[in-house]
């Protein structure tokens, strides 16, 4: 049990060790640099660094653990892109059928600016696909299975975006919530390529109309009429009545692929980063 423990502990010492990481670099004096430019990429090559001295600690090679380029890798990517697409924007339809929210055009927005800004959620996807979903989930799912690797890496994923300073609870609702999803896209597809568009995809459609990181999309979400605090509550329980169907959805697939690979052996067999 004691053994169990400790490779729990060091399985989860990559992901903390790359929060650990953040945290510096947000004191250090260079700090400043934005993630959705050169700190974007800085980042992610700390996320494959990491991964890498992780996995030949355990005496294995990046390819042993699936991470390789095939054919089916661009093409698990885009299906992730067009799913993660997809439900960001029927979510924002239901949001904006239930409430008295409703969706403008910016005119002020620049839209190069804000089309380059987008391709920025590539290497940040992949970076927190990497460090959250990758050779850390595997190794969690091998020692415990799939729901101790879906709890604590929603946890630290909860934890990694309490830099926004939103509290545990919310981004609990919010990134923790998905993680779990995340999680589940990468067990069914067997790799980090689908997750990682579905990832992208939802950052997408959540930047254009100007829900991330407080940064000006071609459209923004307003009210039809004076906002009130009786309007403000409406917009955030239906909000938060999504989220809880995310959440149902991320429990009941989770608790689908746990039953339907009840040999972790057959199923870390087939988990490829492709």
């Amino acid at each position: 049990m004691k053994t169990k423990f400790m490779q729990i502990s060091s399985a989860l010492m990559l992901p903390i060790a790359f929060i650990v990481i953040l945290i510096l670099l947000n004191i250090v004096p260079f700090a400043s640099l934005s993630k959705y430019g050169f700190g974007g990429i800085l980042v992610t090559a700390i996320a494959l660094l990491l991964t890498y001295g992780f996995v030949k600690k355990d005496g294995k090679t990046l390819r042993d653990i699936g991470f390789s380029f095939s054919k089916n890798t661009p093409i698990n990517f885009l299906k992730g892109l067009m799913i993660g697409c997809l439900v960001a924007i029927t979510m924002f339809a239901i949001i904006l059928t239930l409430s008295e929210l409703q969706i403008s055009f910016n005119e002020e927005a620049n839209i190069p600016s804000v089309l380059i800004w987008l391709l920025a959620f590539f290497p940040l996807a992949y970076m927190e696909e990497v460090i959250f979903r990758g050779y850390a989930f595997t190794k969690l799912i091998e020692l415990g299975g799939i729901w101790p690797a879906q709890i604590l890496m929603a946890l630290l994923f909860t934890w990694y975006h309490d830099f926004t300073g939103a509290t545990f609870f919310v981004q609990l609702l919010g990134p923790g919530v998905w993680a779990l999803i995340y999680g589940v896209a990468l067990i069914w597809s067997k790799g980090i390529a689908l997750p990682t568009g579905l990832h992208m995809g939802l950052n997408i459609i959540l930047a254009l109309v100007s829900q991330k990181d407080n940064r000006e999309g071609l459209w923004y979400l307003d009210y039809k009429t004076e906002n009130t605090q009786d309007l403000i509550l409406d917009s955030e329980t239906v909000s938060l009545i999504m989220q809880i169907c995310v959440l149902v959805t991320g429990i009941v697939l989770t608790e689908y692929f746990r039953r339907k690979y009840r040999n972790k052996g057959k199923m870390l067999n087939q988990l490829k980063a492709k």
